[in-house]
């Protein structure tokens, strides 16, 4: 276990159970592979993982195809990589399996020669600008089965699939056009612009059970029985409700988007159960507040409970305590969603079992009614991260206050939860249970925990672009013996960024629980590998360590090699180690020193740390003068003393000059900037004052290394900085 797992969470007002010796644990993380937005993620009855989105197959036209990926249970290897697509662009929404092992993959298509299979008839070809939801099938070695557009000549979108244990497959989307087609008997609108449709077929993608339109969702379902579930969200008020529901009757609101100069009746969200014949609605409710209600996912267990999730506004029906919602400025938009919902529904839908303030992004539930979901801290306002704060109370500070995902477990009432913070700047877009291991799939940079031995894109860098994340935690992981480190995160000791991909000579800090003595200690060299009993290796390499205390220890990346281009890196603590953790390694990942809490929103900067030319630190009060000298410092740059001047060059013109690049220490860059003469102004963004503070960039001009190990001559990334001068 890398990252700390918390065993049990409460919120107010909730009962604590005694905790048994077994603890939620990040099994598996990995960046799996660049340009690839996973968009959806199952697990077959066998373990193995599935994962289907879309992948950038030409980058100057950002021409996209379907991916389709399975891997075996441990996700050490690939079973098989399906690409699917047309000569335009196609994307994948949601994936299901069956018992056998095949694969049923909706979305949408604006390719004219999309692979359909013969003899369908249910939709055409769209032609461009139109767009057309298909479904396909493949079987267990990735082979093309069937596909299927939909719709018609209809423009549409298909966003959930499902399949039932006759192999029936139901699709759901949005209707774009007028005349989507519907079947007799089944519930439809006269106009189908801009509504759900729901369509059943039969095991060969060919024969339509039924076409309804007016009802769908963005998630739908089966139970054991074969009634049909589907969960989504609506800005109308007519969606179909039944009488005797939980809220038969939706929120009237009005809400706004930014810069609010019109209004417009809010999101709501609603779930519905059919018969397996699709003719009859046995409950249909809302489940929303006097706020925006998204809906996030769905499931049921076998007892016909339904299990919502999502992100909600003001109002949202808790059945706990939640923290108050900001006023004023700060709740321009009347309900946009802040808080995320996990809900739980009776049966016969009309009563909440349990609504807590959790999850949001993906649910599933286990045979003991267990519920599993994912979430991420800190996307919509500030107070939701206050909110989790509770639930993450013995992770660092310093690694959730800039957000972050989890996964976490609630029982059946409610009432204990255990969660895993995970960490990085991953964007959750679907989970699959399987056993007791919860498997999280997404987008992420390669600033992400890398799980030791996990499959990953070959020759990171800082720059790498969005690839697809895919990550385990195991909630019935033995917990740690007493005494185990605990690592919550690693950072960039220069800026507090989330530690990508490491350089030797980069300074790391990493914050957890019992990573050293209780008295802080300084190192009184930069040699010492063992310090108040702490040390940290990479590899086989011993790094020298700075300073380390119970809950931070600052460490110098030592020379670990590039080839292979990654490490693994341990915390040991009186001779118990840590869980490990796995860095790709990379020439350069440069970072400017910052003074913390000083973020400029205008330039999207921090405060340089910097010295000026006559000694002084560099502030708003003390700023450098015109055409003078200051002195930055770069952290994630390794010394060559071969060629002082070749780890960085300027960037910015406007009368910027870098004077010279030494090392301030065998960890620390130390460059010396020439502060413009004249034109001050315009670094400042032409602000007037005495004192503004001037941006600069610098170029990283280290060699990274293309696929393929061949390096790349090109100069490397841009990175920012700013000081405090005179103006003009």
């Amino acid at each position: 276990m890398f990252f700390r797992s918390i065993a049990l969470l409460v919120w107010p007002g909730l009962q604590m159970a005694a905790s048994a010796a077994v603890s939620p644990t990040l099994t598996y993380s990995t960046y799996l592979r660049d340009n690839f937005a996973a968009n959806a993620v199952a697990v077959d009855p066998s373990g193995n993982i599935y994962m289907a989105g879309n992948v950038i197959v030409d980058a100057a036209t950002s021409q996209t195809t379907i991916l389709v990926v399975k891997l075996n249970p441990q996700a050490n290897e690939y079973l098989y990589t399906r690409f699917l697509g047309g000569s335009v662009s196609d994307h994948a929404n949601a994936i299901a399996v069956d018992a056998g092992g095949n694969a049923y993959v909706a979305g949408v298509t604006n390719s004219p020669d999309f692979p359909v299979t013969g003899g369908s008839g249910l939709g055409t070809a769209p032609v461009s600008p139109s767009e057309r939801s298909f479904v396909a099938k493949l079987d267990a070695k990735g082979e093309l089965v069937f596909s299927t557009l939909l719709g018609a000549s209809t423009n549409s979108y298909a966003q959930a699939v499902a399949v039932n244990a006759a192999g029936q497959v139901l699709v759901s989307g949005t209707s774009v056009d007028q005349g989507f087609p519907s079947t007799p008997g089944v519930y439809s609108v006269a106009n189908t612009a801009f509504v759900p449709y729901l369509i059943e077929l039969d095991s060969t993608g060919t024969k339509l059970i039924f076409s309804a339109t007016g009802i769908g969702g963005t998630a739908v379902t089966f139970d054991p029985s074969g009634n049909i579930y589907m969960a989504g969200t609506t800005n109308s008020l007519t969606y179909p409700t039944t009488a005797g529901s939980y809220q038969p009757n939706f929120p009237v609101f009005q809400t706004c988007l930014p810069p609010c100069t019109g209004h417009f009746q809010g999101s709501n969200q609603y779930v519905t159960k059919l018969d397996p014949t699709g003719t009859k609605m046995i409950f249909s409710t809302a489940v929303s507040g006097n706020g925006n209600t998204m809906n996030e996912g769905l499931a049921v267990d076998a007892a016909g409970n339904v299990y919502l999730t999502g992100l909600a506004g003001t109002g949202y029906p808790y059945t706990v305590a939640t923290p108050t919602p900001p006023s004023g400025p700060a709740a321009t938009a009347l309900a946009t969603p802040a808080l995320p919902f996990l809900t739980k529904l009776d049966p016969v839908g009309q009563k909440l079992v349990y609504s807590v303030p959790v999850g949001g992004l993906g649910v599933a539930v286990d045979a003991n009614g267990n519920a599993y979901t994912g979430g991420v801290l800190g996307v919509y306002y500030p107070y939701d991260v206050a909110a989790m704060l509770p639930v993450l109370a013995s992770v660092a500070p310093q690694c959730v206050s800039g957000g972050g995902t989890y996964a976490a477990e609630v029982d059946g009432a409610g009432n204990n939860v255990g969660a895993q913070y995970i960490g990085g700047s991953i964007r959750l877009s679907g989970i699959s249970l399987s056993g007791t291991t919860l498997w999280l799939a997404g987008r992420a940079g390669p600033s992400i925990p890398f799980s030791p031995g996990a499959l990953a894109s070959p020759n990171l860098i800082p720059t790498s672009p969005q690839g697809a994340y895919l990550g385990a935690v195991n909630f019935a992981a033995p917990q740690p013996p007493a005494g185990t480190p605990q690592i919550d995160c690693v950072l960039d000791a220069a800026d507090f960024a989330l530690a990508g991909p490491i350089v030797p000579f980069q300074i790391l800090t990493i914050f957890g629980n019992g990573l050293g003595p209780a008295t802080p200690m300084n190192a009184t060299d930069n040699s010492t590998s063992t310090l108040g009993g702490v040390s940290v290796g990479f590899g086989s390499l011993q790094a020298p360590l700075l300073y380390v205390s119970s809950n931070q220890i600052n460490v110098p990346v030592p020379m670990v090699h590039e080839e292979p281009a990654r490490t693994v890196m341990q915390v040991n603590v009186n001779g118990v180690p840590s869980a490990q953790v796995q860095y790709a390694v990379t020439p350069a990942n440069p970072a400017l020193f910052v003074v913390p809490g000083t973020f400029q929103t205008n330039l999207q900067l921090f405060n340089s740390v910097a010295i000026n030319a006559d000694g002084s630190m560099n502030s708003s009060s003390n700023p450098a003068q015109l055409g003078s000298v200051v002195t930055v410092f770069v952290n994630g740059l390794t010394p060559d003393p071969q060629n002082l001047l070749g780890p960085a060059q300027l960037a910015t013109g406007g009368g910027w000059s870098l004077v010279s690049v030494l090392q301030a220490s065998p960890f620390v860059t130390q460059l010396e900037l020439r502060v413009p003469a004249t034109n001050i102004n315009f670094e400042c963004g032409f602000q007037t004052t005495s004192a503004c503070l001037a941006s600069f960039g610098i170029q990283d001009s280290t060699p990274y290394l293309l696929p393929g190990s061949v390096p790349n001559t090109a100069p490397g990334p841009v990175f920012y900085g700013a000081v405090w001068a005179v103006g003009k």
